[in-house]
């Protein structure tokens, strides 16, 4: 929404908040072990019923959080420039960007922190509250994103102060009902951690961040060529991407059902269980995927036209549109694949594998950009890394679940 309501500024509004988001999703996304460690550790423990070890672990992961917005704060805040040049901006936009970095940067903590507390509730089975405090905090976004904007006219740093406020809200609450639990209570502040929960939170943060890390190089390295290619590039792929991770939001909910579910049940013994599930929850996002694909074949245009009216952008959109939407099946398999691993505690594995297909797939075909200027090789490689990932997530479920369930 927030690049459906720039878009509509102007393209060079639209490049600036392109350039901001893929610097804050590569900081934010290196560090989401914090969403996926947090929700199978603490599903791990709540299913043991032992409450001292439960605050504990979200004593843990609540202190992580901190340091971690913390320190993203000043790695963000003092180089600046260094980072709107590193991520390939012209001066044009400069002024813009830091409309929009700067108060994303001060307040950087409580994006985190919001999207730990909400994992926390995810791991002990609040799912449904969780969908409540979700669909609070995209609508205050798009309003308050909406209200900055327009009626205000604060230009990029409207969109940047309803994303913080978002934040603020969600994690507030989310907080109050994690404290207001009759498991957890206060009591997660005075909780003994020991070396063990230490360490076994910091071997699947180690693997997680391996991951995410390497994911998110491709996914800034995909903005910084394309910015190589213009300003026009830039936010036809700013908009393409949007469109294209639309669907990974609605099969987040399907990964994480892998990953809680297969802590619970896997750990528990119960193989043929977690089998079943995991057999319907591939099912289900293929059927995610299908629609996807259905959907935007049917309404490419009409949803284009939701983010730009610049029929330049949209003439370079048209030139990824089919790659784009053949992708949407093998995306969601992908996603839904990373979370059966999650559930699996497949964290060592899924690093090795991200980083092996970054280097082999996705960086030669991206790179392609830069001898035939096009934005097709860039979404060649994100598409193909894709692929590969689902099919190693197939091995590494069929190797460790299947075959013991069969």
């Amino acid at each position: 929404m927030d690049t459906a309501f720039v878009g509509r500024l102007s393209t060079e509004a639209l490049g600036s908040l392109a350039l901001s988001v893929a610097i804050f999703n590569a900081i934010t996304w290196m560090f989401n072990f914090l969403v996926h460690a947090s929700t199978q550790t603490v599903a791990d423990y709540e299913a043991s019923k032992n409450n001292e070890l439960l605050q504990g672990r979200i004593k843990i992961a609540l202190i992580v959080a901190t340091i971690v917005g913390v320190t993203c704060t000043l790695v963000l805040w003092f180089p600046q420039r260094f980072w709107f040049e590193l991520a390939g901006g012209r001066e044009v936009l400069w002024d813009q960007f830091k409309d929009y970095f700067v108060p994303r940067t001060i307040f950087h903590l409580f994006t985190v922190l919001s999207i730990t507390s909400l994992s926390i509730l995810r791991g002990y089975g609040r799912l449904r509250l969780v969908l409540v405090l979700m669909i609070i905090s995209t609508g205050s976004n798009i309003f308050l994103s909406w209200l900055f904007l327009y009626p205000m006219e604060m230009g990029l740093k409207g969109a940047a102060y309803g994303t913080v406020a978002a934040h603020i809200l969600t994690f507030l609450i989310s907080l109050y009902f994690v404290v207001a639990d009759p498991r957890v209570g206060l009591g997660f502040i005075k909780a003994k951690t020991d070396k063990g929960q230490w360490l076994k939170f910091g071997k699947s943060s180690f693997d997680l961040f391996g991951r995410s890390f390497t994911l998110t190089v491709c996914f800034f390295t995909s903005t910084r060529l394309a910015s190589q290619l213009g300003v026009v590039a830039l936010g036809a792929h700013q908009v393409l991407l949007q469109v294209w991770l639309l669907a990974s939001f609605f099969l987040d909910g399907l990964a994480i059902s892998g990953n809680i579910l297969g802590a619970r049940f896997y750990f528990a013994g119960q193989f043929k269980r977690t089998a079943l599930v995991f057999k319907q929850l591939l099912i289900l996002g293929l059927c995610v995927g299908g629609v996807f694909t259905l959907l935007y074949l049917v309404g490419w245009r009409a949803i284009s036209a939701l983010f730009t009216a610049d029929p330049l952008v949209l003439n370079e959109m048209g030139k990824v549109k089919l790659l784009v939407i053949a992708s949407q099946a093998i995306s969601a398999v992908a996603f839904v694949f990373d979370g059966l691993l999650f559930g699996l505690s497949g964290f060592s594995f899924l690093r090795k594998h991200m980083i092996l297909g970054a280097i082999f797939i996705y960086f030669p075909l991206a790179l392609m950009s830069l001898k035939s200027p096009s934005l097709v090789w860039i979404w060649a490689g994100l598409v193909c890394l894709n692929l590969y990932r689902g099919i190693t997530g197939y091995y590494f479920v069929k190797k460790t679940l299947w075959k013991t369930a069969s």
